[in-house]
């Protein structure tokens, strides 16, 4: 299946693979640093074949529209003339507001017309009920003119959207829906992602989450075929583990590279979660020039990201020990060299 969108085919399975999702650099002021962005959107789409900015849990609420429009058009730029796909955020906090986040990407979209630009969606804030989140997918189908990945964990109080509304809808609006995200809690993940995976060809691709805690027993075992996740400071080991997958490797050294990509992210007990070490692995590559981060004044830090919810923000710069990182140095050495051999 391929779609017409502007002066390129877009293939349905492009959307595929590691799709990192960018960590927003700021300077120490809290401005969002762009050229930062873009660099950061260019290291990822070296490495991997695709990169996702706007979405997930880097406090990306937190952004005023002016800056989202900005950053959309950084990243697009930043990704014209490579192979990369570019995944845009759609997270209303209603349908009226969801609808403006989409057309603002098919504004983008027109501006930079080689790009290959695909939305990411989640339900709406204000979800409530498998209907609530019905209504506001049904609203973007007659608006978006490429394919939609539907995450399947929202906001804080809002409901996962069952196996049946996903492939219902991606039955209705097959050029636009079909790709999801599958992040559900526990096992019930990897027994969707079959159930997802059964009703193809309505769903393209399934895509795994959750920082790929168990991304390995996905690929082998459910069907995955990609992984969205907030760790775009691991891009090289990330894009060696898909490499070794689509060779056709299945065995120990697939095994080997997705053991090093979790011992690069194990770091439980860092200051500022995920994207505290995130943020410093970053910086030591020359992708971001702060440690500071907008942080939401009633929020929950864990390994998954930051939960927020209210108005308002503060801003949070991550302190580190000498030992930690000492750490983090010697784990982005190591990651580095294992990609030189592991690499197929």
């Amino acid at each position: 299946m391929t779609f017409l969108f502007a002066s390129f085919l877009f293939a349905a399975s492009a959307v595929r693979g590691p799709m990192p999702i960018l960590s927003t650099p700021y300077f120490e002021d809290g401005a969002i640093d762009y050229e930062s962005l873009a660099a950061q959107t260019k290291y990822v789409a070296k490495w991997c074949p695709g990169v996702i900015w706007g979405q997930s849990n880097d406090s990306v609420d937190l952004v005023t529209h002016e800056e989202r429009l900005k950053a959309f058009d950084t990243c697009a730029k930043a990704v014209t003339g490579t192979s990369a796909v570019l995944a845009l955020g759609a997270n209303g906090t209603n349908v009226v507001h969801l609808i403006d986040l989409v057309r603002a990407i098919e504004d983008t979209a027109k501006r930079h017309p080689t790009a290959k630009i695909v939305i990411i969606s989640r339900p709406t804030n204000d979800a409530r009920s498998e209907a609530d989140i019905e209504k506001g997918w049904e609203a973007i189908a007659p608006i978006a003119k490429r394919p939609v990945i539907f995450q399947t964990h929202g906001a804080k109080h809002v409901p996962e959207p069952s196996v049946e509304l996903m492939v219902r809808l991606a039955k209705r609006h097959p050029k636009v829906f079909g790709w999801i995200k599958e992040e559900s809690a526990g096992d019930n993940a990897n027994v969707r992602m079959v159930q997802e995976n059964a009703a193809k060809p309505a769903v393209k691709t399934v895509l795994s989450g959750w920082g790929g805690w168990q991304w390995l027993y996905q690929l082998r075992q459910c069907g995955s075929e990609g992984l969205i996740t907030e760790r775009a400071a691991y891009a090289p080991i990330l894009g060696t583990i898909w490499r070794l997958y689509e060779s056709g490797e299945r065995g120990s050294r697939l095994a080997q590279a997705y053991a090093m990509y979790r011992l690069l992210i194990d770091q439980r007990n860092f200051p500022a979660g995920l994207r505290g070490y995130s943020l410093y692995m970053l910086k030591k590559e020359g992708l971001c020039r702060s440690l500071v981060s907008r942080q939401y004044l009633h929020r929950e830090v864990t390994e998954g990201g930051t939960f927020g919810w209210g108005d308002g923000y503060k801003l949070e710069t991550v302190t580190l020990t000498d030992r930690q990182k000492a750490e983090l140095d010697a784990l982005h050495d190591d990651m580095m060299e294992f990609v030189k051999q592991v690499a197929p």
